[in-house]
């Protein structure tokens, strides 16, 4: 049988209640009756004391034993749980409190016995006696004789305050009992309603609901990340499924253009409106090549993501291979009248410090793609560097470009496949929107980084890092 949340927190705070108040009730009675008997026996030797230092004095003052006397303190030792007998120097019975009041003895000792035997029922006390000398001045007159429950016994007074006590302790148990219950309940309730609440958005999920988000204010720390890493799930979740559908718009554009385009030129050429002639064919086998050529970009893109790609690793130059990748946009440099720079350190000996050890291929396709794009998306008279530089055991490659940069709301999607600033799809501005999505993939693939950092209207920086050794 599956128990709730809240059941279980509940159960366990009235465990730990019972567990607690149990345990202080036992050690407050172990406690209490071990102190008890340490206070009821100093409390008898006590008292004994006082009986012999008192018969001694008054037998000085009075110049012997006196009934008068001796019964007071005979009968006040009787109301204490005590019975006394003093006998003179020639072992004769000055004063007994049998003789003197015999019921009243048996009667004292039977309640006794009935008082400690309801305390406890593993009491096993019995009537002892015992005998201390009577001296005057080092000469002894007397022997008392006094009798009690030993080896410790309590009062009425005492045991009514024990009882009291347990009885607190008991109440005070019940009472825990029930706070513990009522605190359990709304306790576990505040634990399992945000729960119950990440759990329902989990559901929501696995059908595919993304768009509700868990709003309730939570103050466990645990819970909290929890429901705020749902929350994050369900908006990625949301972005793969848009992106998801995007890319099926996106693919079935990309194919759709060209196909159509063919497909006219061929009815056109089928039903005789137009000649066939070279150039037309010429103009349906470059729609077929740019078919070709996304489908080639997509099985570069995801031969590129796979985690077992296998990358050639080599150390070569890399101002060489930046040089020879400005020299293919070098038409349009000049066409558009920019100036392209190559930042490449020196060492302290005066020599180039451009050594950089990747996949060649794999970083030449990269600089062509950040190239491609800092070319087209820039205006006449622009500027375009690259800088290679390295930093602990990390070579860095920045291209910064003063073309006409990346809104806010498209900066966070640029990696994404397929995604496009112009919406519109122009391909005067820009290709299927794979490039960078390879760049990035190419870039995690050496165990490195990628980054952008654009304001729009002002230019854009990509900033890649590689591990080096």
């Amino acid at each position: 049988m599956r128990y709730s949340l809240k059941q279980r927190l509940t159960v366990s705070y009235i465990i730990i209640v019972i567990a607690s108040i149990g345990f202080a009730i036992l050690f407050a009675n172990v406690g209490i009756k071990n102190q008890f008997k340490r206070y009821a026996i100093q409390k008898q030797e006590k008292e004994t004391a006082e009986i012999v230092n008192l018969i001694q004095l008054k037998y000085e003052e009075e110049g012997g034993f006196s009934s008068h006397y001796l019964d007071l303190i005979g009968m006040n030792a009787l109301q204490n749980g005590m019975t006394v007998v003093i006998k003179d120097s020639g072992n004769k019975t000055v004063w007994s409190a049998y003789e003197h009041n015999n019921g009243l003895c048996q009667a004292m000792i039977q309640n006794m016995t009935i008082n400690m035997s309801s305390y406890s029922n593993k009491w096993d006390g019995k009537y002892e006696e015992r005998t201390y000398a009577l001296k005057l001045k080092n000469s002894e007159i007397g022997v008392l004789t006094t009798g009690f429950m030993g080896p410790y016994y309590f009062n009425d007074e005492e045991l009514i305050f024990i009882k009291a006590l347990n009885s607190i302790l008991l109440f005070t148990g019940a009472a825990s009992l029930l706070l513990a219950f009522a605190l359990g309940i709304i306790m576990s309730a505040r634990l399992s309603s945000p729960l119950i609440k990440i759990s329902e958005k989990a559901l929501a999920l696995a059908k595919g609901e993304y768009r509700g988000r868990i709003t309730e204010e939570v103050n466990t720390r645990e819970i909290k990340i929890l429901a705020d890493t749902m929350n994050q799930l369900s908006e990625a979740l949301s972005d793969k499924d848009r992106l998801r559908k995007q890319l099926t718009q996106d693919v079935a554009h990309e194919l759709r253009t060209p196909l159509t385009s063919v497909q006219g030129h061929m009815e056109a050429m089928l039903d005789g409106v137009w000649e066939l002639s070279t150039e037309r064919l010429e103009s349906c086998y470059e729609e077929i090549l740019r078919i070709k050529k996304l489908i080639g970009s997509i099985e570069d893109l995801s031969v590129i993501e796979d985690k077992n790609i296998i990358l050639h690793l080599e150390e070569f130059e890399f101002q060489k291979l930046a040089g020879r990748m400005i020299h293919n946009y070098e038409n349009d440099i000049v066409e558009k009248n920019m100036t392209i720079r190559l930042n490449v350190p020196m060492s302290s000996e005066g020599v180039k410090d451009d050594m950089l050890y990747a996949d060649k291929d794999k970083i030449c396709q990269v600089l062509n793609n950040l190239l491609s794009n800092a070319v087209k998306y820039s205006d006449k008279g622009a500027e375009i560097n690259i800088t290679f530089g390295k930093e602990e055991k990390q070579a860095i490659i920045r291209v910064t470009d003063t073309g006409m940069g990346i809104s806010e709301v498209d900066l966070p999607h640029i990696f994404e496949r397929f995604y496009r600033a112009d919406k519109s799809r122009n391909r005067n501005t820009g290709g299927a929107g794979i490039g960078l999505a390879i760049t990035e993939a190419i870039i995690k693939a050496h165990g490195g980084s990628i980054t952008v950092n654009s304001k729009y209207g002002e230019g854009t920086e990509f900033t890649i890092t590689l591990p080096q050794g």
